[in-house]
């Protein structure tokens, strides 16, 4: 009993180090449905129930198997993912007396930034008192087009076809439901959002607007008409302040932009000196910070095609960020990382993302006429970005090396205890109900996947 308890705990110690070394924390989706999720959320419904393991559901339409590369993010676990572009992430659950075998999972931080969420709306006086409309063919920017082009701040879709419009005074006396209960597919566009029964998803009206001034110490910059693709031959521009800030700090969430022709430009609001330039194609860092606290940014696409889009969020910063040198004619590395203040979970994303791009950037003196290749940093942020991974990779070795001096002792005790006993521990030895830890209950055959949520369904008929 001993022996085996012993070597549990060292099984489940080296499965630690292991994690804390080669896997870091994954981030949550920032997608409007969410198909890009990769977080550890594991219950569904309002209620909470477990989700399935993907591995045990070979009977159904997604498991393990039917995702053998990984693009879909099935595998080994219980996770909520979103591999047939459902309206969110949804997991196969327990069968029970009402033959439900799937739900959706209510993960608060996986949608696009500017939704606020899914609320109650008891009709009488609806969640959003503003103007509104129905249409078979609704889409969530034809909808917040619609209360934008009112003069309305909040935009509102119910039951998959109804828009409402509405102002901060609404918004603040909304009552929250669960992101689950938001389950409606749009009328216009089944992969979106428009609420459910009773139920309200509520955006801001400013979400893929072509220009705009911003003039709040934090935002976030959509492309085109997001979430829906933007068109060819799009010109926009937005003029960004942050009060108080000598540098704004940008973060990527979202470029989507295939064609190398498509191009991004940002630009120092008062000299209009050019500071980044991303073109299509090309993946931009997660994170840069650019020394003006007044930005405009230009998105022109070419005449022929479009795309999926981008969201950036920006945040000021206090701090007055320069160069060491001037910028060379030929080509240089730079390495950049997001300030001391950066929070926690943008630290996680960093970690995992700390890669540059070719892209164009100045500071005091105007453009070269040739490229060079950069990434942002501030050498603070840098040194505690290492730091933190120093303390982590140090910790794990510690549990690493208390784990070898503890089955040195263990094998030395039973050496001279059983010294007649093989070196190797059978796997016979551990329990059943041990090794049932280690593995999911595998569930009894269930019926087949289907591709609406029918109980919301049938309000609508």
């Amino acid at each position: 009993m001993l022996v085996e308890m012993l070597w549990l705990f060292l099984l489940n110690l080296v499965l630690y180090v292991s994690s804390e070394v080669t896997h870091p924390e994954l981030s949550e989706c920032f997608t409007v449905n969410g198909r890009d999720y990769r977080g550890t959320v594991s219950h569904a419904g309002p209620e909470g129930t477990p989700c399935l393991y993907w591995n045990q559901t070979n009977q159904h339409m997604f498991n393990a198997q039917s995702d053998s590369d990984g693009e879909l993010g099935l595998g080994n676990h219980n996770y909520c993912r979103n591999p047939d572009a459902d309206v969110q992430p949804w997991c196969y659950v327990s069968e029970n007396e009402d033959g439900i075998y799937w739900k959706y999972c209510d993960i608060p931080s996986c949608h696009m930034p500017g939704y606020l969420g899914c609320f109650l709306d008891f009709g009488t006086p609806p969640a959003l008192s503003g103007a509104s409309g129905t249409s078979s063919k609704l889409t969530v920017q034809a909808c917040i087009r619609y209360c934008r082009t009112k003069g309305y701040q909040y935009a509102g879709l119910e039951a998959g076809y109804a828009c409402f419009c509405g102002d901060p005074s609404d918004v603040g006396s909304l009552q929250p439901a669960s992101g689950s209960q938001c389950d409606q597919y749009c009328f216009g566009k089944p992969n979106e959002i428009c609420g459910g029964d009773g139920k309200i998803s509520v955006y801001s009206a400013w979400v893929g607007a072509c220009q705009e001034n911003l003039t709040s110490c934090s935002g976030v910059l959509y492309s085109p008409d997001f979430p829906e693709e933007y068109g060819p031959s799009v010109s926009c521009m937005w003029d960004v302040l942050a009060p108080g800030s000598a540098a704004i700090e940008l973060q990527f969430h979202i470029f989507q932009v295939p064609d190398p022709k498509d191009v991004l430009e940002v630009r120092d609001g008062t000299s209009r000196t050019l500071l980044m330039k991303v073109q299509g194609g090309q993946k931009p860092p997660s994170s840069v910070i650019l020394p003006s606290g007044q930005l405009w940014f230009h998105f022109q696409s070419d005449q022929e095609f479009g795309g999926p889009g981008y969201a950036i969020t920006y945040r000021g910063l206090p701090i007055t960020v320069t160069n060491s040198t001037p910028l060379q004619e030929t080509s240089e590395e730079l390495s950049l990382a997001s300030p001391n203040s950066t929070s926690e979970h943008h630290n996680t994303e960093h970690t995992s993302a700390s890669k540059g791009l070719p892209i164009t950037v100045t500071n005091s003196t105007p453009l070269q006429e040739t490229s060079e290749e950069l990434s942002l940093a501030s050498p603070n942020s840098t040194s505690e970005h290492h730091n933190t991974e120093h303390t982590s990779a140090s910790k794990a070795l510690l549990f690493l090396a208390a784990a070898l001096a503890l089955l040195a002792l263990c094998i030395g005790i039973v050496i001279w205890r059983y010294p007649s006993w093989s070196a190797s521990i059978p796997c016979a030895m551990v329990q059943p109900t041990t090794c049932s830890m280690l593995y999911g209950h595998k569930k009894e055959r269930m019926g087949d996947l289907t591709c609406v949520n029918q109980s919301s369904m049938k309000s609508l008929i």
